[in-house]
């Protein structure tokens, strides 16, 4: 009897459902134990940027040579549609000049709900492992989305604050990412790059190498482009951090934010035409940059 109590939980713990909104893995005994971990707050039907982190033993990596390949199911379907993989693809690397790495896809979800993805994390020389995760896919998106007017908001700039420690908590700011409030930029006929990021203060460590990220993009295409960066609290930066509620900067509360960074790039017409939640890379940004240009 205890041989077939056994077998039964063997099999219901490979059963795909029975693992969803929990992350597992399963490693060989020579592996070390990796976890996949969802880098996103939001999920909506569409398409979508999705960030995946990984962590071996309780850490979080930053392994360039790691593939990692995601299986999707719709878990609000029917039976037939809970256990057949809906879509497939594979997550590519960007962690260069991150803390730690995210894998990131770009799934167009056709239904909001409840998914599952199976994700497959291979480390180089270990065998595959396997996690699962739960997402709630949202009928609709209660950040800006993407395709829709980029919202019309006056952010403060060094032209009204000289001294640039009053509009970030970047202790080595570029002052040319300071130079045009979000309303004025939106009106100049050129694409825009808006990001609310705070480097002094972030929660996942990732606000200041994106600023960094866009700091270096403003240096290359900031001819043709505008660039800003936008503090996610207020100034006094510390307090308004440490108050509870958090007193968030103003444009917070006008794009509807609530976790950061984000990074929206809004094309020429004044619409949102890509949207990153956590960290961002040069090599991710730089084709899509460059796209944009070329269509404006």
């Amino acid at each position: 009897m205890d041989i077939i109590k056994r077998l039964a939980l063997i099999i219901s713990c490979l059963t795909f459902l029975s693992a969803c909104g929990t992350t597992t893995a399963s490693p060989t005994a020579a592996s070390p134990t990796v976890q996949a971990t969802l880098a996103a707050s939001t999920l909506v039907v569409g398409a979508n940027r999705l960030p995946i982190g990984l962590v071996v033993d309780g850490t979080p990596i930053n392994e360039p040579g790691a593939k990692v390949l995601l299986r999707f199911f719709y878990l609000d379907g029917t039976d037939a549609e809970k256990s057949k993989v809906a879509g497939e693809s594979a997550a590519t690397y960007f962690g260069q000049g991150l803390p730690v790495a995210v894998y990131v896809t770009y799934p167009n979800f056709p239904r909001a709900g409840a998914w599952g993805v199976e994700v497959e994390a291979t480390l180089p020389n270990q065998a595959p492992s396997i996690s699962r995760l739960r997402l709630e896919v949202l009928a609709s998106d209660p950040t800006p989305a993407l395709g829709s007017p980029a919202i019309d908001v006056e952010t403060p700039t060094a032209k009204t604050n000289p001294d640039l420690s009053t509009l970030t908590s970047d202790l080595q700011p570029n002052p040319a990412l300071y130079q045009q409030s979000v309303d004025e930029a939106l009106k100049s006929g050129k694409p825009t790059a808006i990001l609310f990021a705070t480097p002094g203060f972030c929660k996942t460590a990732t606000c200041g190498p994106s600023v960094n990220v866009i700091s270096g993009l403003q240096k290359t295409y900031g001819e043709r482009m505008n660039f800003i960066h936008v503090e996610v609290y207020q100034y006094p930066f510390g307090e308004s951090a440490m108050a509870n509620p958090p007193r968030l900067a103003p444009a917070m509360g006008a794009w509807r934010l609530q976790s950061e960074p984000w990074l929206f790039l809004v094309g020429a017409d004044g619409l949102i035409q890509y949207k990153y939640e956590g960290g961002i890379t040069v090599e991710e940004l730089t084709p899509v940059v460059e796209d944009m240009l070329k269509r404006s």
